[in-house]
Order: structure tokens, then sequence, then C-alpha cells
């Protein structure tokens, strides 16, 4: 695992992501979950404005955006978690993380290391948005 490597991909996220918003933000909170033949990204940000939290996948019906150019940035996104987790390979991977970007540049970052496979994906995003959005 090289640092400096990470460093990298977690900016790329991050330049991704802003991208992907178009509007003025506070506050993005992605998760991810990659696993043997399974992978999962979504995310919610907070709009400069108060208001409530606007999930990734209503951006195209909420905003006039090219929905071309924003597919190709969501798999620019899942490409740069590919990398960031092959990066664990020389250690335990994680099965699934949650990304924190504020608009000051901060950016944290909690590596999950249970098995998810039992869950559905409606109970897995619940259990997050519990934790995460309240």
């Amino acid at each position: 695992m090289e640092t400096y490597k990470m460093e990298y991909i977690y900016q790329q996220i991050a330049d991704i992501l802003v991208n992907m918003i178009p509007e003025a933000w506070r506050k993005i909170l992605l998760y991810a979950e990659f696993r043997e033949g399974y992978k999962k990204i979504f995310f919610y940000y907070y709009p400069e404005k108060e208001g409530e939290p606007v999930y990734s996948l209503d951006i195209t019906d909420l905003f006039d955006v090219d929905e071309n150019e924003f597919d190709r940035l969501e798999n620019e996104l899942y490409s740069c978690f590919s990398r960031l987790r092959e990066e664990f390979k020389e250690q335990e991977p994680w099965t699934n993380l949650t990304y924190i970007l504020d608009n000051t540049g901060r950016m944290k970052i909690h590596y999950g290391y249970d098995d998810l496979s039992e869950m559905s994906p409606v109970e897995k995003q619940e259990k997050w948005e519990n934790e995460y959005l309240n």
C-alpha cells in the first residue's frame, strides 16, 4: 500500500465528485462497497444553502446536466475505487467505506471490513443513511 498513490486517488475522487455536483455544496457523504462480484457507489451532498441532502441518483432528474457526461464521471468514480481497493491487496481488503468531503477540502474516510453479503442492498443503504445522514 503506497500512501502517495492513495492520496492521489482520494484527490481524483474529490475532483470527480465536484464535477458531478451541479451546484454549490457544503458536504458530500459517499458510500462505496466492493467485494467479489459486487460493486456499489452512491452519495449524498448537502447544498450550500440550507436544505435536505441530495441523492446522487436524483441529480440528473433535478438538474439540467448531460446524462452521458454524468455516466462517464460515475464510471470514473468506480474506476478510482477499484484502484483504491487494489492498493489494499497486501492486507485485508475493505468491503465498504464512507468517504466524507467538506467544501473546505477536509476529507475523512471510514473503512469497513464486515461481510455484508447477507444483507440486501436496501438494508445496507438504510443502515448507512441512518448512521451518516441523521
